[in-house]
């Protein structure tokens, strides 16, 4: 039954196509899925009540519609070795294509646009750098360091779950970036002069950051729950 106690986290888990809704309403779903409904609505200064019919309208229409987002009832059903694998192929790989096709293509429009948009593709521009940074080696911490201890120790030490709260850490700050730059943009909502260049750019970038926040769902609520709670079972 939802209530205004209700994790925003245990929302997706039941029904991943809320991911879509979150996004659009601007709620962490990633970084502090832990919050509830009610913790929520005071962040926003608004009513939890009214707060909690709106994302029971936003289930009807989620129920009443085909999945939009990747089914992770059969990732939830993985033990943690397999989730690590899933990251690495579906998440890691991924981002890193994204990051390294947009890097380019962002200077190009910062360069060819700059007389009427610079100052908005100038601040883009640099949250991604920063985003990029930390992605890269935020990947690298997680394939050479944290991953392979969580292989090695089914069961999690002290010092284990520091380095997990440490990624988590990491995740906080790129769902920082990634809300600077949804928030500059509008979500990626490209001006009327934009070129296709331009209006490519954005796609992609927003193509990054939907992935990211599964990802960071993903590990936050899933894997990382689950090493917690149940070690590598």
């Amino acid at each position: 039954m939802l209530d205004i106690h209700t994790k925003i986290e245990d929302i997706v888990k039941a029904d991943t196509n809320m991911i879509g809704f979150f996004n659009k309403e601007k709620i962490d779903f990633c970084c502090n899925g832990y919050m509830t409904v009610e913790d929520v609505a005071k962040e926003k200064n608004i009513d939890p009540i009214i707060l909690v019919k709106k994302i029971l309208d936003g289930l009807d229409t989620s129920n009443s519609k085909a999945k939009e987002i990747i089914d992770l009832d059969d990732f939830k059903e993985l033990r943690v070795g397999e989730m690590i694998d899933s990251i690495l192929i579906d998440h890691h790989e991924k981002e890193r294509n994204l990051l390294f096709e947009i890097d380019p293509l962002l200077n190009k429009i910062l360069s060819v646009h700059f007389e009427h948009h610079g100052e908005d593709l100038s601040k883009l521009h640099s949250l991604f750098a920063t985003l990029k940074k930390e992605l890269e080696e935020h990947f690298i911490k997680e394939e050479k360091i944290t991953f392979p201890l969580m292989l090695e120790n089914e069961y999690p030490t002290k010092d284990l779950i520091r380095e997990v709260e440490a990624l988590e850490d990491d995740h906080e700050e790129a769902g920082d970036l990634i809300k600077e730059m949804i928030e500059l943009t509008d979500w990626f909502r490209t001006p009327k002069d934009a070129c296709r260049t331009y209006i490519h750019t954005f796609d992609l970038l927003e193509e990054l950051v939907k992935d990211v926040f599964v990802h960071i769902f993903k590990e936050n609520s899933i894997i990382f729950e689950k090493y917690r709670n149940n070690g590598g079972k």
